[in-house]
Formats: C-alpha cells, sequence, structure tokens
C-alpha cells in the first residue's frame, strides 16, 4: 500500500484525532500501541517490599518503572514492577510507586483506574507517582504543565503522593500508530529516545526516604 496520503485523508485522519483530544482522551485512546514486554518482573530480595505499578502504549514507561525498581533493589527493597493493566493488589507491600505514559494530556486509562480502584490501600501507605512525557524533551520549561498531569488523579482518587517524578519519554516512530506518527510528524517532534536513565535513578534514590525506605 502507497505511504502517500491524499490531502483528503490526511483532514479526516487530522480531523478524528482532534475530535479525540477534545474528548480528554477517551477516544484517542483506541489508537494506543498494544502494551510490550513482560507484565511482571521481581527484583531484589530485602525486607521492605515495593510495588512499582506503570502504564504504557508504545513501551517507553516500561524501561522507566524497570530502572525505578532497579535501583530500589540495589537499596535493598524487594521491588515487583507489575503493568496496571495485569491488577496488582497493592496489599502487603510497605511503599508504591505508580507511573505513566501520557496521551492528549491524561495519563492511560488503565493507570488512573487502577488508583481510583486501589486508592484505600494506597492511602495506607507512601506513594509516590512518575510521568514520563516526550514534551520535557522538547521543552523542558514545560515541566509544571507535564506535573500537572497528575493533578486529575490525585483528586478523583484521594491519594496524595509524597513526591512527583518527571521524566522525558521517547517519540521512537514503530513504536506508534499511524495516527500517533502523524500527529508527532504535524507537530515535528525529534525522534528518539530522550529517557535519562541516569536522572530516573536518582529520582529514585532520592526518593526512597520518603517513602520510608533505608
Amino acid at each position: 500500500m502507497s505511504e502517500t496520503i491524499s490531502r483528503r485523508r490526511f483532514l479526516v485522519l487530522g480531523g478524528a484525532a482532534a475530535g479525540a483530544i477534545a474528548l480528554g482522551g477517551a477516544g484517542y485512546a483506541a489508537t494506543w500501541a498494544p502494551e510490550v514486554g513482560s507484565p511482571r518482573t521481581r527484583m531484589g530480595a530485602g525486607m521492605s517490599k515495593v510495588l512499582v505499578v506503570y502504564g504504557t502504549g508504545s513501551g517507553c514507561t516500561i524501561g522507566v518503572a524497570r530502572q525505578i525498581g532497579t535501583t530500589l533493589s540495589e537499596r535493598g527493597a524487594t521491588v515487583e514492577v507489575v503493568a496496571a493493566t495485569a491488577a496488582p493488589v497493592p496489599a502487603g507491600y510497605d511503599a508504591v510507586i505508580v507511573g505513566s505514559g501520557v496521551r492528549a494530556g491524561n495519563w492511560h486509562g488503565p493507570v488512573k483506574s487502577w488508583v481510583t480502584a486501589n486508592a484505600t490501600a494506597l492511602k495506607g501507605v507512601p506513594v509516590a507517582f512518575f510521568t514520563a512525557c516526550l514534551t520535557l524533551a522538547t521543552d523542558p520549561s514545560k515541566r509544571d504543565e507535564v506535573r500537572a498531569y497528575t493533578d486529575p488523579v490525585i483528586k478523583e482518587s484521594g491519594v496524595e503522593p509524597v513526591d512527583i517524578g518527571l521524566f522525558a519519554g521517547w517519540n521512537e516512530p514503530k513504536k506508534f500508530s499511524f495516527i500517533e506518527r502523524t500527529i508527532l510528524k504535524m507537530m515535528k517532534s525529534p525522534e528518539g529516545d530522550f529517557r535519562d536513565f541516569g536522572a530516573i535513578g536518582a529520582w529514585a534514590a532520592e526518593t526512597a526516604p520518603k517513602l520510608g525506605l533505608a
């Protein structure tokens, strides 16, 4: 099939995407790529138990979650890194970290739903949030804007995080749907993996004491 897009086809796709974004991401969610990689990874063998829950469309946030898990396991914790879609149970953990990529200014739906569904349990342990977003790679001055993506999650669930990590994401075209690639091209977003694993690990180490971890 030709990769050339007619003007009519481009306008239809653009209109569909714009309409989905106007709906707060509800329709746009249908264009997300499926979860990739193992939905559960266990790290370390320490006394403290930490649950790291993530949501991703392209796979970007898996790497962020695993780096957080690796850092905490190296500090003596037992860490379970689990996709929100696997519906992990937060009971029995000493601390929980939850994070997501962003679509249309929203965390992925499964992560938001997981936090809300488990709000009672999460209020009983220290919790931290993190967001992975391409915006931080293209315009670092928009940290406050990216930070605000967690506000609806906090408001709807009543879960107050002890800290919020903000990390640059990626633009790996093969990992996105056709409509997403089209939008990213329209926005002239640079291609590449902009995740800074050193910064991710540093945040995890700095946040550990706030989570009650040694």
